[in-house]
């Protein structure tokens, strides 16, 4: 049944982003969360928009965070005037900075990619990198200036999003786990929580790294487990940094991104670590010393927080998206991996057309839950 009531089981930018959508076309959908609303992926994340990695792997991956990208600007401003909150989008623009020949040739291996996508950077020298950022490493041997890279701040994201949830009359439940679904043969009738049961037409599995165990209860295979990201805030002055940086490699990749009120995020590492989300003494060693490498004030800086958060990896790093298949009326959102926050705008578009009834913007097949792995990892 296309539209009806409607559950998303998971509060996090996906969940939310889609119960958004679904209340601009006049639903009230229910909302749950095992804890509070937008506090682990969603909230740990740096939150920048980028497409450089969805270069590399281009195809259909690429369309969707393309299209995500380009919606951003209007979905920003549109949930900025409707809930008071400024979700800080920002055309930040990044540099590629390399250190090294080895970390040259990845930056020109990434160049490649952009323009095979039609997009474009510009090669500068360590003193054209130096006069827009000026507290570079004097030890930067090129940088790569790419202009379509943005950032938003996803706790206020979240924020603006609940906001215009609760203006529009979408029930929100959080700190209620679901503890099993109602079925009826092949179809999935609601769910049960510690507070109750709870009927609909449709529910949305949007749990993060936590759908893979509630699919389980319903003997679903949703392939997705959790990758600890560890993270370091530096407190800083506002324009000490401009632009988003980039530096290192595979293990030693490391990236800065300025906030407007002067804050330095420093992200991250990409462990293997199930739902231990504590920090360790080397993760943050890591960032720090990769972080004074290239920005070697922040060495002076303090350090204001650290934390980790579990981003949700798929089979191949591409996000699930569509009905669960062999069940009526359940249907997945998640999967999203490194990638959450820049598909939260075309996933919220995409999964409220396909339970409306309507025929989505994008083919949904290549993120089929039941689809043949990519050869091309979304990472």
């Amino acid at each position: 049944m296309a539209g009806g009531k409607i559950i998303i089981v998971g509060g996090g930018v996906i969940g939310l982003s889609i119960a958004e959508h679904l209340a601009r076309n006049g639903h009230q959908p229910i909302v749950l969360d095992q804890g509070s609303f937008a506090k682990e992926a969603s909230w740990a994340g740096a939150g920048y928009l980028d497409l450089r990695s969805a270069a590399r792997v281009g195809g259909a991956f690429f369309e969707i965070c393309k299209r995500s990208y380009d919606l951003f600007p209007g979905w920003a401003d549109r949930l900025h005037k409707e809930s008071g909150i400024d979700p800080e989008l920002v055309d930040s623009g990044s540099l590629d900075t390399a250190f090294s020949n080895e970390e040259e040739e990845a930056i020109r291996q990434m160049e490649m990619n952009l323009q095979a996508q039609g997009l474009k950077g510009q090669w500068m020298t360590p003193t054209e990198a130096a006069h827009i950022e000026p507290q570079l490493s004097p030890q930067v041997k090129s940088a790569f200036y790419f202009k379509e890279t943005s950032q938003v701040r996803s706790p206020r994201l979240s924020r603006a999003l609940l906001k215009v949830l609760q203006k529009n009359g979408a029930e929100l439940r959080e700190v209620e786990p679901v503890e099993d679904f109602l079925t009826a043969g092949n179809k999935v009738r609601g769910v049960r929580t510690a507070k109750g049961t709870l009927e609909a037409d449709q529910v949305v599995l949007a749990s993060g790294a936590w759908s893979g165990l509630l699919a389980g209860k319903l003997k679903l295979s949703l392939p997705v487990k959790p990758f600890r990201g560890q993270v370091v805030m530096f407190r800083s002055k506002p324009g000490t940094l401009r632009h988003i940086l980039f530096t290192g490699i595979q293990k030693a990749f490391t990236y800065l991104v300025p906030r407007l009120d002067g804050h330095i995020y420093v992200g991250s590492t990409l462990e293997d670590a199930g739902f231990e989300k504590a920090t360790t003494p080397e993760g943050m060693a890591k960032l720090k010393t990769n972080a004074a490498k290239l920005l070697p004030g922040l060495s002076q800086q303090l350090i204001e927080d650290t934390w980790s958060g579990l981003r949700p990896g798929s089979i191949d790093g591409w996000p699930y998206l569509g009905p669960a298949p062999g069940l009526e009326n359940l249907w997945v959102a998640t999967g999203h991996f490194t990638h959450g926050l820049l598909l939260s705008a075309v996933t919220g578009q995409l999964m409220s057309q396909a339970l409306l009834g309507e025929k989505p913007a994008m083919d949904l097949g290549p993120f089929a839950l039941d689809r043949k792995p990519h050869a091309t990892a979304g990472i």
